[in-house]
């Protein structure tokens, strides 16, 4: 690609201090027209902090910010937005119960008769004209809560562009979606390339960056580390510059791992059926092995585990737990069970964020850290430490500081101590590291391989194939509610997984 020779966005020397610690140090990117440039790093690292001061959430201690050449300044994100800069957060913000015209010109509505009256024929044409500009079938009268996650994300875009922006922030815009939806996706992003839109696309999945990015800029603890072009660095390289040292292939390790032997079938599930999402379920998971299940948005995959913990209710099937029938039909009798689950959105059903550390670590387990009626705090100080050096849970502030302030792969561990501190017998995991780092995303997968030595039974539900295939010794995938195929991991390849999630791979194959 042949860049223009002035940047539309230059950010030199960054520099920015949170009470005293120095989390930005003299860090630059800029950024032209018609490019992605991708913004890589480990939580923590400085992409949020920088992104913030660009749109005048923070302000910067040092440092310029340049948009077409002239220095710039913004004091709160009206002003960031009125210079044509736009973010699309991973968490999407629409109103669900309006159209897709009513949120993309929200405030804007054209009127008629003086203003008296929304003139909806000329508010569809104008949504409809920016929907075409990007290529996109979308009608503008459908409720944005009827639309797919691709579609809401594509509606954030659009809206955009509407509002006449030259540089678009996406932050994890991928994370909730599938492989035939990030192609969509992608196919809109080159078509804002084409209008000259300048694109900073912040992303955990290495592998996606390739087909996206033109350039990458990596920052690492505030720091940074280096930008390049996407042509002259490999997954390797990036991994190496996000975290200082190179990480191993499991999925090539584990393929060539001596045969691993197994304990007793730790969970059972038998024909289980929820109207609607899923039917006639089988699956054994033995003590000591993980089991990765795999399947496409829609699948029911991820309602599976929560009617195996009770977070939902099945409606038939029967479900054993270390050989005994385990009647399960909300989350008390799970856990009484000896299940443990950990959620997708890990903020909102998974932990308590006002609460520290150490509350969280304990909070499935409170019964057993009393004695005649008074609580052990010493014990459940002693128990919360060693799960945070077992896990390597780092905590600026130590135990007691508020889960909120952790990175998300520190919030993750936590999660994991938990059941782990209520010593269950079988653990559920839904996307186990959905916004998680790679450096944080290799130490909990380090830690799912020594739990699973120690005896646990893992099920893990994950989108992300390269995942599945790191760390499942088997892998079963869904499709419309139905369990396809099982492979072992010695059998399983990307292409194949894909292929039987789409439900291209006859059941008997």
């Amino acid at each position: 690609m042949i860049t223009p020779q002035k940047p539309i966005l230059e950010m030199n020397n960054i520099s920015k201090c949170f009470f005293g610690v120095k989390v930005l140090n003299d860090v630059s990117i800029n950024l032209f027209s018609g490019e992605v440039v991708a913004l890589l790093g480990e939580n923590g690292a400085g992409k949020s902090t920088l992104i913030k001061i660009l749109n005048g959430d923070y302000q910067k201690d040092s440092g310029t910010v340049l948009i077409d050449g002239i220095p710039v300044h913004f004091d709160q994100p009206r002003d960031a937005e009125h210079a044509g800069i736009r973010m699309i957060y991973q968490e999407l913000h629409y109103a669900p119960e309006l159209s897709v015209a009513e949120n993309m010109l929200l405030g804007h509505l054209p009127k008629r008769m003086g203003g008296m009256f929304i003139d909806w024929d000329r508010a569809y044409e104008i949504t409809r004209d920016y929907l075409d500009l990007l290529k996109v079938e979308i009608d503008p009268r459908t409720l944005m809560r009827d639309l797919t996650v691709v579609q809401r994300e594509i509606v954030e875009i659009v809206k955009a562009i509407s509002k006449q922006a030259k540089i678009i922030v996406m932050d994890e815009p991928t994370a909730a979606l599938t492989p035939l939806e990030v192609k969509q996706l992608f196919g809109i992003v080159d078509n804002l390339r084409e209008q000259g839109v300048g694109i900073i696309y912040i992303s955990h999945r290495l592998d996606e960056i390739f087909d996206v990015a033109q350039r990458v800029t990596v920052l690492r603890d505030g720091n940074l580390v280096g930008t390049k072009p996407i042509e002259e660095v490999t997954q390797d390289n990036l991994v190496e510059m996000m975290v200082g040292h190179t990480i191993e292939d499991r999925a090539e390790a584990r393929k060539q791992a001596t045969e691993i032997r197994f304990g007793d079938v730790a969970l059972k599930v038998n024909k289980l059926t929820k109207l609607g999402s899923f039917q006639n379920i089988d699956l054994e998971v033995r003590e000591g092995e993980i089991v990765g299940l795999f399947g496409l948005l829609g699948a029911g995959h991820a309602d599976l585990t929560r009617c195996i913990f009770g977070a939902d209710k099945a409606d038939s099937g029967a479900i054993e737990v270390i050989g005994q029938q385990a009647a399960i039909g909300m989350p008390q009798d799970g856990k009484n069970a000896g299940i443990g689950f950990v959620p997708i959105d890990r903020k909102v059903n998974g932990l308590v964020l006002s609460m520290s550390v150490r509350k969280n670590t304990t909070l499935s387990n409170w019964k057993n850290l009393q004695s005649f009626g008074y609580f052990l705090q010493g014990k459940e100080k002693s128990h919360t430490q060693r799960w945070v050096d077992d896990l390597g849970i780092r905590m600026a502030g130590g135990m007691e500081v508020e889960t909120r302030f952790l990175s998300g792969g520190n919030q993750q561990k936590v999660v994991l101590a938990r059941w782990l501190e209520a010593n269950v017998k079988v653990l559920l995991l839904n996307e186990p590291t959905w916004g998680v780092d790679v450096g944080a995303r290799s130490d909990i997968y380090d830690q799912l391989e020594v739990l699973a030595e120690q005896g646990l039974a893992i099920l893990m539900v994950s989108s992300d194939i390269q995942e599945v295939l790191s760390v499942s010794h088997r892998i079963l995938t869904m499709h419309a509610g139905s369990i396809i195929r099982e492979f072992t991991q010695i059998e399983a390849t990307e292409d194949k997984l894909l292929e039987a999630a789409a439900g291209e791979v006859a059941h008997g194959e």
